[in-house]
């Protein structure tokens, strides 16, 4: 059985030409210091099948919990102008939100919008926490390595398993372990069936399968050293150890260097690396990476913890 997630709220938004409809949870104390989850990318994700194992514990700790389903993920849709950058549509959110500054946390692609934002608009960010391997510093081997990777194993499994008109529970159930660093992870099952749902949704395979086709071409982004340098907030760098099955077995030493390298990069600036996890840390190892985050979390509702 999946867990329920919390009730789900909309909004419209205009994120400059583009009109979205979002979709969010909301939880926890109204008066809370507020915390904005930007989700993982990759296919038949959502804020909830990301944060599922964290958000309850931050608005137990009395946090504003704050988890949208990014642009053209989940339930959250662009309906008409666009493209909308993934940045800009969470500035808009928390502009609607009336939410003046946050504590910034993502995980992969969430971590790269959630940098831009801290970086563009300094004042929005109480603090910054990155997981998943990204972003990464322009060090040469991630320079060299960053166009192919989508065509890693990994990326071809997930175009084929997106090709076929139905998507099978145990292409799903490969394709969520290479996010992991235990490849027998009991939550991987309960991912699994959370992707598969969320692929029910009318057109979104298809979707999906064409993100997937256009990583072929397009690789993964490497962020400028400018980007680190213009983020104020303080910032916690929280990754996986070790990655398996998310990169070719040549590639993840070097890549997780590019990535622990930011440590120098942004002014103030702290990394934890957690042993047993991989590219999902606060899926797999939960509990560690709860206890890390509330405890870096510069301000409470009481005030700076130092």
């Amino acid at each position: 059985m999946t867990p329920t997630p919390p009730e789900s709220q909309f909004l419209d938004l205009t994120v400059g030409p583009a009109q979205v409809r979002a979709h969010y949870h909301d939880l926890g104390p109204r008066d809370g210091a507020p915390v904005l989850f930007c989700h993982t990318g990759g296919a038949a994700v959502s804020a909830w099948m990301c944060w599922y194992r964290n958000v309850e514990a931050f608005a137990t700790a009395g946090y504003r919990v704050i988890a949208p389903d990014s642009v053209n993920a989940g339930k959250t849709d662009v309906l008409a102008g666009g493209p909308v950058r993934n940045t800009d549509f969470l500035l808009a959110l928390l502009d609607a939100l009336g939410v003046e500054r946050a504590h910034l946390i993502g995980n992969s692609g969430g971590g790269m919008a959630i940098l831009a934002l801290a970086a563009e608009h300094p004042d929005r960010a109480m603090s910054l926490v990155l997981s998943g391997g990204e972003p990464r510093a322009a060090t040469p081997d991630a320079l060299a390595i960053a166009p192919r990777l989508g065509r890693t194993p990994r990326m071809d499994h997930v175009r084929a398993m997106l090709g076929r008109p139905r998507v099978l529970l145990a292409d799903m159930r490969k394709a969520t372990a290479a996010f992991f660093c235990n490849p027998r992870h009991p939550e991987i099952e309960t991912v699994t069936r959370m992707r598969l749902e969320t692929l029910r949704q009318p057109g979104l395979r298809e979707r999906e399968l064409a993100g997937a086709l256009a990583q072929i071409q397009g690789g993964r982004q490497i962020t400028g050293e400018g980007v680190f340098l213009a983020v104020e907030a303080p910032t916690l760098l929280l990754h996986g150890a070790s990655e398996p099955a998310f990169y070719d077995a040549d590639d993840e030493a070097p890549l997780l260097a590019a990535a622990m390298a930011v440590v120098q990069l942004i002014p103030t600036c702290h990394l934890q690396l957690v042993a047993n996890a991989g590219h999902w840390p606060q899926i797999e190892q939960a509990e560690r990476y709860n206890k890390a985050v509330l405890g870096f979390l510069p301000y409470s509702t009481k005030g700076p913890l130092w």
